[in-house]
């Protein structure tokens, strides 16, 4: 019996091994799945494969061109604009084409990036003073008439964590453009449904003419991301 019964330990204990290195070798498949899953949408992507043709950065282009286009934003020849999280640049590509030779676009991210004809970047924190520092001394004595942010939070998988996150980097962009916009001026900024976000969009509205909650058709549907537009910035009177 002692030795039935340390045979039977010993097979349980081998069983339950088969069983973890199943559970491991399983969820490794479903990760594969799920990344070969990503990739073959991401790859038959119409933008994404428009973006490729094009030349463009990223498909996140698209997003920006048709915002512009679909609420009749005319960007001024010698507009300056400051693009937020801007790498790996597809923004600023488009924003410089259109703010022309006397327009400034000024490009600002944690990441490096790879160089834009005639956009000054800056690598930092744009809530840290060292960087709005540099970003001051690059608009001079100029006012800016946009700013766009295409930024999230890096996610967690939580999703009032992230919400939260997303919330607190909204507050941070909208504290940004309020600090440094012209009479008029124009914010267009990434955000996501959730708690927080009706508070914040009252905020927004507060300091702008005119409020929009824009989806372009770049953004793919499954995402839950979507764009608030405030146009006409105003500040209160003293």
């Amino acid at each position: 019996m002692p030795v039935l019964s340390s045979g039977c330990f010993f097979f349980a204990i081998d069983a339950n091994l088969t069983s973890i290195g199943d559970m491991s070798q399983q969820s490794k498949s479903k990760a594969k799945r799920k990344t070969s899953a990503w990739y073959q949408r991401h790859a038959n992507d119409p933008h994404v494969k428009r973006a490729q043709a094009e030349g463009k950065r990223s498909r996140a282009a698209f997003k920006l061109t048709e915002v512009l286009e679909k609420n009749q934003l005319q960007i001024k020849r010698n507009a300056v604009i400051v693009d937020l999280g801007c790498a790996p640049g597809s923004w600023c590509e488009e924003l410089v084409q259109r703010v022309g030779e006397t327009g400034l676009v000024i490009g600002v991210d944690l990441l490096d990036m790879q160089p834009v004809s005639r956009v000054t970047f800056i690598q930092g924190d744009f809530t840290e003073a060292k960087t709005l520092a540099e970003v001051s001394e690059a608009v001079g004595e100029r006012r800016v008439d946009m700013v766009v942010s295409d930024m999230a939070p890096e996610m967690s998988g939580n999703k009032l964590v992230d919400q939260a996150h997303t919330i607190g980097l909204n507050d941070e962009t909208l504290s940004f453009a309020v600090n440094h916009l012209r009479e008029g001026g124009n914010l267009l900024l990434k955000t996501f449904m959730g708690d927080g976000f009706d508070a914040f969009r009252k905020e927004m509205t507060g300091w702008f003419a005119k409020m929009k909650i824009v989806k372009p058709a770049a953004s793919r549907k499954s995402s839950s991301e979507i764009y608030l537009l405030g146009t006409g910035f105003r500040r209160p009177n003293p």
